[in-house]
């Protein structure tokens, strides 16, 4: 007797999980890559890859150059470094894209587990995504995300597969050498034993081991206990708060802001209109999402992460999955096409040549032009002050040059940000800050150092070498 193949065209229910994982890689692949951070990643995960050795001090400035440095995202960096390396900038993309698609899709399949039928979770899932979305440039804090998901979903399916909730030891182990967001793989452990005491189940032991081992294993890093101290010093330094719009508290204010506070009002509702009453634990781990996420702007992608899991077992009445709608299966294979389609046509080998960059427009803050141009005039005793954004894109493509400044806020004191910000704002003194630290070419942009640029301009012992439309060049007469 034969059995019925099954037909090899998508239900509704598939492709709305289709859905949810494509959407996901379809906006990173639209979106370029933000040197920002990214730039002094692969310098030292570079570093690392040539000498077998994690950089501990500053050689990429000269303002703080020889300072201590607990670089402690260094596992990220060198992945980040060989994915470059072996393929280039595009691999980057890809390397984000897949990332991010790994991300939602375990958002999709821990929603399922904790109770979702396909079309909540796929909805629950892009709804994930919308709110974590400002969250999702590719550098270090993207793996932790990554690392959280599947913390999420190994403790959302702990009462189905109790004996793979101990991959959360290893994977807290990884996440401790990847970004300083690893305290939360012990916080879910902590949380699932609490949740399993509430119920009376009878793994709640096991819970607790677990969460010690994971615990444990946050210390198999190169700095120990310095990795918990790394990981709070950096978010409650106040130099940073001040500092850095993404470290300061959420505010409704904002497009994320608003869409983080209306997520987190949709829980609420549902946690309201429940029939049954929540149990403390969960109203716990919601507490502590919400709270990292109102801390400061960049803590929201985390919430959405964890909050869909949480609704996905709050739902009650699956109202959704009563619908029994089903257009021609053709159809969705159709709309699946067009899906995998948009992938291949956005990956990035289809844009043109840059010198710099691989393709055009695939990675921002680092003016290629500017770069070309700045790589043929600098010599080794040169001294580069450009926009703090663009500091690590430049001591990345131009090693040899240090910069004031880049994006690693915890390493430069207070004066030297002062100082940075006197430079940039004309402040009284600023050509003996120039003089004193020993500045012999300057950068400038529209966006943050425009004054400057007309100042020296106006100097007698600075010319302009150099303009296209991302900025200008200005060299000292005698250096």
């Amino acid at each position: 007797m034969r059995t019925a193949r099954r037909p090899l065209s998508l239900t509704l229910p598939e492709l709305w999980q289709l859905l949810a994982v494509a959407v996901p890689v379809i906006g990173a692949l639209l979106v370029s890559l933000p040197a920002v951070d990214l730039a002094y990643q692969l310098r030292a995960g570079g570093e690392l890859l040539d000498t077998g050795r994690i950089t501990r001090a500053d050689t990429f400035t000269f303002t703080v150059d020889g300072s201590a440095w607990l670089n402690q995202q260094w596992g990220a960096q060198a992945l980040l470094a060989l994915v470059h390396r072996t393929a280039g900038w595009e691999g980057l993309a890809v390397l984000r894209a897949a990332l991010v698609g790994a991300t939602f899709g375990l958002v999709l399949w821990a929603s399922r587990r904790a109770g979702a039928g396909p079309r909540q979770g796929a909805l629950l899932t892009l709804a994930a995504f919308t709110v974590a979305i400002g969250a999702l440039a590719l550098r270090p804090q993207l793996f932790g995300l990554l690392l959280f998901a599947v913390a999420v979903a190994l403790v959302a399916d702990r009462h189905r597969h109790r004996r793979r909730l101990w991959l959360l030891v290893p994977l807290t182990a990884v996440w401790a050498n990847a970004h300083g967001s690893f305290f939360l793989g012990p916080a879910i452990a902590g949380i699932a034993w609490l949740e399993d005491l509430h119920d009376h189940d009878p793994g709640a032991r096991r819970t607790f081991v677990v969460g010690a081992l994971a615990t444990a294993s946050t210390l198999a890093n190169p700095f120990l206990l310095g990795a918990w101290g790394y990981a709070f010093g950096l978010s409650t330094n106040p130099l940073i708060a001040n500092s850095i719009t993404e470290w300061q508290p959420t505010s409704i204010r904002t497009p994320l802001g608003a869409l983080f506070f209306a997520s987190v009002l949709a829980v609420v509702v549902l946690v309201a209109r429940r029939s049954r009453v929540t149990p403390w634990p969960t109203l716990l781990w919601l507490g502590v999402l919400f709270a990292v996420g109102v801390y400061a702007q960049r803590g929201i992608a985390w919430w959405p992460i964890g909050a869909a899991v949480v609704a996905a077992a709050l739902i009650e009445r699956p109202a959704i999955e009563s619908i029994r709608i089903e257009p021609p299966r053709r159809l969705n294979d159709v709309f699946a096409l067009l899906l995998l389609a948009a992938i291949v046509v956005l990956l990035p080998w289809w844009r043109a040549p840059d010198l710099e960059t691989g393709r055009n427009g695939l990675v921002s803050y680092a003016p290629s032009a500017l770069t070309t141009e700045l790589r043929s005039l600098a010599t080794p005793d040169d001294r580069l002050l450009s926009p703090q954004p663009w500091g690590s894109w430049f001591e990345f493509a131009i090693p040899d040059l240090p910069v004031f400044v880049d994006s690693r806020f915890e390493l430069f004191g207070a004066d030297v940000w002062d100082e940075y910000v006197g430079l940039v704002n004309l402040r009284e003194g600023w050509q003996e800050v120039l003089d004193r630290r020993g500045v012999t070419i300057v950068v400038i942009d529209p966006q943050h150092t425009a004054k400057l640029g007309e100042r020296l301009a106006a100097e007698p012992g600075w010319r302009s070498v150099y303009t296209d439309v991302n900025g200008s060049i200005f060299v000292r007469f005698d250096r």
